[in-house]
């Protein structure tokens, strides 16, 4: 697996390869996944267009803590061979 650059570009790179990776443990892969289809899917915990500010929080949230679960659940680099 590559190095991630900083910054949000580098992030992005590192959370697609680890979704990649078949390392990584499945469930939270399968949480990402449900965090960006709930981000997608039209009803909501918290409607958008009933209390704007709230309703993207919730989304916002939801796919945080997704990946940040995958980021903490990260098979670690190969080391020197």
């Amino acid at each position: 697996m590559a190095p991630a650059g900083p910054g949000l570009a580098g992030r992005a790179r590192r959370a697609f390869a680890l979704l990649t990776d078949p390392r990584t443990p499945k469930l939270p892969r399968l949480a990402v996944a449900l965090a960006i289809a709930y981000l997608l899917w039209p009803p909501d915990l918290v409607p958008d267009f009933v209390i704007p500010l709230l309703g993207w929080v919730d989304d916002a949230g939801f796919l945080w803590l997704a990946f940040r679960w995958l980021l903490r659940r990260a098979p670690a680099p190969p080391g020197p061979p």
